[in-house]
C-alpha cells in the first residue's frame, strides 16, 4: 500500500509539473519579455560582407521569408546567410551565438525574430547615418 501511495504522489507531481510548467513560463515572459534587441559591435560582420544589413536565415522560416519580404518593399542591401544550405554560414551563425532565426544584424542591434517595429526603427537609425 505504502508503494501504490508513493507512486500516485510521484505521478501527480509529474503531471504538475507537466500542465504548470508551460504556464509558468508563459506568465514568466509576459511579465518580463525578451529585449526587442541586444547592442553590440558588429563592423567586421559588416565589412566582411560589404553590406550594411546582414540576415541569418533558414531557408523554410515564414518569419526568415517575411524579413525578406519587408526588405525588398523598403529597398534594403543586405546580405542573407541561409544557414540550412550552406555549411559556412552556419558555423559563422555559430560562432556569433546562434539562437534563432532570423538573426538580423542593423547598424549597432542584434535582433532575433521578425520584431518589425525593431526592424524597422534599425533601419531608419542607419539610414540617418
Amino acid at each position: 500500500m505504502k508503494i501504490l501511495v508513493n507512486l500516485v504522489l510521484v505521478a501527480a507531481c509529474l503531471a504538475a509539473g507537466l500542465w504548470a510548467g508551460p504556464h509558468l513560463r508563459a506568465t514568466y515572459d509576459r511579465w518580463f519579455p525578451p529585449p526587442e534587441f541586444v547592442t553590440g559591435n558588429y563592423q567586421a560582420l559588416y565589412r566582411q560582407t560589404g553590406k550594411p544589413v546582414v540576415m541569418f536565415s533558414t531557408s523554410e522560416c515564414p518569419y526568415c521569408r517575411k524579413a525578406r519580404e519587408l526588405f525588398k518593399r523598403e529597398g534594403v542591401d543586405y546580405r542573407d546567410f541561409v544557414i540550412d544550405q550552406s555549411p559556412d554560414a552556419d558555423k559563422q551563425f555559430e560562432a556569433l551565438g546562434g539562437g534563432g532565426v532570423p538573426q538580423l544584424f542593423i547598424g549597432d542591434r542584434r535582433i532575433t525574430g521578425f520584431r518589425e517595429k525593431a526592424i524597422r526603427d534599425s533601419l531608419a537609425l542607419i539610414r540617418q547615418k
